[in-house]
């Protein structure tokens, strides 16, 4: 495999920091552009305000790729339209600026809250089993900013003959289980499965980045959407019923979808890139909880 140049932009956050340590792993040379200082210095960093191209341009000069990590990633910490412009404009500068440099393969994070399933406006689902072509209704500033970069991202692909990979990510899950605290992570896990908000999808942080090198290392021409889900949602009972109750006028999924399995298909990206997701939150509880009632025996 070859040694490639990636930026990571917002690689000061979450799944940022995963990216740039898997992808460092793998041989690649990273540099992180970020207005927010790394917790860890692990590859170069160059502060920037990424909605400012004469702070961006410098940094993307001469490289292989770039993951577009670098917006705010919830309603949550600022008002709505803020959210919407800064993400807008960061999303515009980077793309723009990578295509214009002509580097040859650009990653954009985008979310499956453009399906506008997601607090706190949330309507149904229009499908029994959700894939790419689900319609987009976004709902909130956040979701809608998504939309707008999505397109963007494929203007680009289309005039400026760019290679553009767009991964739309469920919650990205960054918890580690341990026997310790097992059950204060399930009773996080708990207030998810009470709102069933996304429908019970996410993605564990080193399988979301684990496929973003995959997405840069085998680059595809035009322009794909992919999004990526653990293979079991967050569900306390089996997901066909529940959907059935939840959401009486959608098709029944097939009567032989597995108990737990999401009903956000990943099959596209796994048809196209050798990943799979290794992080089962459901999985691991059952086992430990199995060998917990072995010991007491």
């Amino acid at each position: 495999m070859n040694r490639l140049r990636i930026a990571v932009t917002g690689g000061s956050g979450r799944i940022g920091s995963a990216l740039i340590r898997h992808l460092l792993e793998r041989g690649h040379q990273v540099v992180n552009l970020d207005i927010r200082y790394p917790h860890a210095s692990v590859c170069r960093h160059v502060h920037a305000d990424l909605t400012r191209r004469e702070q961006v341009q410098p940094a993307l000069e001469g490289l292989d790729a770039v993951c577009h990590l670098g917006e705010i990633p919830s309603l949550g910490t600022a008002a709505p339209e803020h959210v919407y412009a800064h993400n807008t404009a960061a999303g515009a500068v980077v793309m723009q600026t990578a295509a214009d440099l002509g580097i040859p393969r650009l990653l954009y994070a985008s979310s499956i809250q453009v399906y506008g399933m997601s607090y706190p406006h949330v309507l149904p689902p229009l499908r029994a089993v959700l894939d790419e072509s689900h319609p987009l209704r976004p709902q909130q500033g956040y979701a809608l900013s998504k939309v707008a970069n999505e397109a963007y991202a494929q203007i680009l692909a289309t005039h400026r003959t760019s290679s553009v990979a767009i991964l739309r990510l469920p919650w990205v899950c960054d918890i580690e289980l341990t026997p310790e605290r097992e059950s204060e992570h399930w009773g996080w896990f708990e207030s998810r499965i009470t709102r069933m908000e996304e429908v019970g999808a996410y993605v564990h942080v080193s399988d979301a980045a684990h496929a973003m090198a995959l997405a840069i290392e085998h680059p595809r021409p035009g322009c794909e959407i992919y999004q990526l889900c653990a293979e079991e949602g967050l569900f306390h009972r089996p997901v066909r019923g529940w959907m059935n109750e939840a959401y009486p006028d959608l098709p029944l999924l097939p009567g032989d979808w597995p108990a737990f399995r999401s009903p956000y298909s990943s099959e596209r990206f796994r048809s196209h890139f050798p990943w799979q997701p290794q992080w089962n939150a459901l999985a691991l509880l059952r086992s430990r909880r199995a060998l917990a009632g072995e010991g007491r025996r």
